[in-house]
């Protein structure tokens, strides 16, 4: 069962809070939650609206109702921290460097784990990665990372055709994005897979480029998927993670 989550750490200055992708959920972000918690910060993840459900109730939702409701957390932490740390999975990146043009939001930093500003539809090298994905055993470390990180219920084959609606809302959102990114004034620490089977390797040079002012740091993975990080680079995030905070 997917639910936000809030671990508030006495005194701290920074919280960090952490955003989920598309179909997504915060159980992905577990282990990072705990390493930023004994470093001495505040740590929360959101549960956007629609998601920890069914297809009918996820539809429901679009990337509106998930600004608000990420624009409605923050103000809620930033009541009790000077400095605020997004940090964003997917489509959750997005979403955290949208908030981060806000300089009322308190944003000190964003970490983007494989945000899309190209997403793979009909590539067959994308393809032939799912196909492998379905074909794993359910306690599969890779297959078992997805079912973790998804928080949507796939029910009968003929709701998919609603899904149709949030996805152009998705590319919407990039798009709009890719516009702002020379907008964006806090340090951003990128990670992208290049074995990332939904979201294009290429992505993170765009997002380099386009994020052209200001300090901007990127690290690429050899072993990781879109959803699931090798125990070695799940470990570079976390440390990376809390070498951002220290220097905050």
């Amino acid at each position: 069962m997917h639910t936000p989550t809030y671990q508030k750490y006495k005194g701290a200055d920074v919280a960090v809070l952490f955003i989920h992708g598309f179909m997504g959920g915060p159980n992905q972000f577990t282990d990072l939650e705990e390493a930023v918690y004994e470093a001495g910060c505040t740590c929360t993840s959101v549960l956007l609206p629609g998601h920890g459900a069914g297809i009918r109730e996820f539809v429901k939702f679009g990337v509106g109702d998930w600004q608000r409701h990420l624009q409605d957390e923050i103000d809620k932490i930033k009541r009790d921290h000077k400095q605020i740390v997004l940090v964003g999975h997917s489509m959750g990146g997005l979403l955290a460097l949208g908030a981060s043009l806000n300089k009322e939001n308190h944003i000190a930093a964003v970490v983007l784990l494989s945000t899309p500003l190209k997403i793979y539809l009909l590539n067959l090298r994308s393809l032939w990665f799912k196909l492998r994905l379905l074909r794993f055993p359910k306690d599969n470390e890779v297959r078992a990372a997805y079912i973790k990180s998804n928080s949507i219920t796939l029910s009968k084959l003929f709701f998919y055709p609603s899904l149709i609606k949030p996805v152009i809302q998705l590319y919407k959102l990039i798009r709009r994005t890719k516009k702002h990114l020379s907008d964006v004034f806090v340090p951003v620490y990128m990670f992208h897979s290049k074995n990332d089977e939904t979201t294009a390797y290429q992505s993170a040079a765009l997002l380099y480029e386009g994020l052209c002012n200001t300090q901007r740091t990127a690290f690429a993975l050899d072993k990781s998927w879109h959803a699931f990080y090798s125990a070695d680079e799940r470990k570079l995030i976390q440390d990376q993670l809390i070498v951002l905070i220290e220097q905050i």
